[in-house]
């Protein structure tokens, strides 16, 4: 193989390694957080119904507003509900602005799993053209993209157990240059609806299910590797 070949090789190799966990990641978030049994499950569980004054009717509508807000579907957050038999506005400005943040990642991490579709597509492409054992560079490609996120998603799991809120605090500081997630669990519906332990849950499934795909993704593709290297 010329060594210009090689070199795309290698790159197609890497696209495949970085952005197959990158799309999966999101691909997972995107179900829990666009998943409406999910959120009903996680209000009788943590009493929302009681905390926030709404019945689950309105608790419903009003998270279907929030899914559609944030696909880009809707272009605001007004929306009116009986709150302890008052009808009046859900979510203050703070909680809107800060939903504008949240929003903007969502739509950003949307944008970066089809960029990633994409060029993972185009690197399969590229090594069925550029080498004649191709199928084994892809299975190459798929362990190598899951030995380093399952050691991440392992870590995070663990961090998670040991202490939840400061390393979802750590993240809120990473991503976000204002205080506006923090919310007063006292006055503000958006974090009562959207408790601390609705994240500890959402996001131990996330990481959860990421690093069962991850070890079945890397296990089929080591036993293809050795079934071929036996079989040669």
């Amino acid at each position: 193989m010329k060594q210009g070949n090689r070199v795309v090789l290698g790159l197609c190799r890497l696209v495949i390694a970085v952005f197959l966990p990158l799309v999966l990641l999101i691909s997972i978030l995107q179900f829990y957080t666009f998943n409406i049994d999910f959120y009903l499950a996680t209000y009788e569980k943590n009493n929302v119904q009681e905390t926030t004054g709404m019945d689950i009717a309105d608790l419903e509508r009003v998270t279907i507003k929030l899914m559609d807000y944030l696909k880009d579907r809707e272009n605001d957050l007004n929306i009116q509900a009986n709150i302890r038999g008052e009808n009046r506005e859900v979510f203050g400005e703070r909680e809107k602005l800060h939903m504008i943040d949240v929003k903007f990642l969502f739509l950003q991490a949307f944008s970066l799993r089809r960029w990633g579709l994409y060029l993972i597509a185009a690197a399969a492409v590229g090594m069925f053209l550029l080498s004649n054992s191709s199928r084994q560079e892809i299975y190459k490609s798929l362990l190598w993209s899951g030995l380093v996120p399952l050691v991440f998603a392992l870590i995070l799991l663990i961090l998670m157990q040991i202490d939840f809120n400061k390393y979802f605090t750590h993240f809120h500081e990473i991503f976000f240059d204002n205080d506006l997630w923090q919310l007063d669990p006292e006055k503000e519906v958006l974090i009562q609806m959207v408790p601390l332990e609705f994240f500890t849950e959402i996001s131990r499934k996330i990481f959860s299910w990421f690093l069962c795909i991850q070890l079945a993704l890397s296990a089929t593709a080591y036993g293809m590797l050795r079934s071929k290297k036996i079989n040669a």
